[in-house]
């Protein structure tokens, strides 16, 4: 199997990192919002609530599997979305309009991968 067609995958997410960190935050400050958040995604991967910050490290990076690109992706078909709506106006900021048009383009089969990464150079 070729490198590039493989990809790192983390049975317990890197997200649930940043989760972590923005609810402990929230937390000092009396929210509850992004705790909540935690909460769900870490229930969602079988990860202790109250698990700490180098614990749920080292169970991030000991989940590690390499995998077949193909395999890994249909192993999140449900997740993009959910992970998507996190980066929210952010992502798009940092992207551009044109870039998700483009986006959109190859998911409707109208652009190839090729035309898609020709566009990153165009940018």
């Amino acid at each position: 199997m070729a490198a590039h067609t493989e990809e790192r995958h983390h049975a317990a997410p890197r997200c649930l990192l940043r989760l972590h960190d923005e609810a402990q935050g929230e937390l000092r400050l009396a929210g509850v919002g992004a705790w909540l958040e935690f909460e769900h995604e870490a229930q969602r991967w079988g990860v202790p609530v109250e698990i700490s910050r180098e614990d749920l490290q080292k169970l991030v990076e000991h989940s590690t599997e390499v995998m077949e690109r193909e395999k890994h992706r249909l192993l999140h078909a449900n997740d993009w979305q959910r992970w998507g709506r996190r980066g929210g106006l952010a992502t798009l900021r940092r992207y551009g309009v044109d870039w998700f048009a483009l986006l959109a383009l190859k998911r409707w089969g109208r652009i190839s991968a090729e035309d898609l990464a020709a566009s990153r150079f165009l940018r």
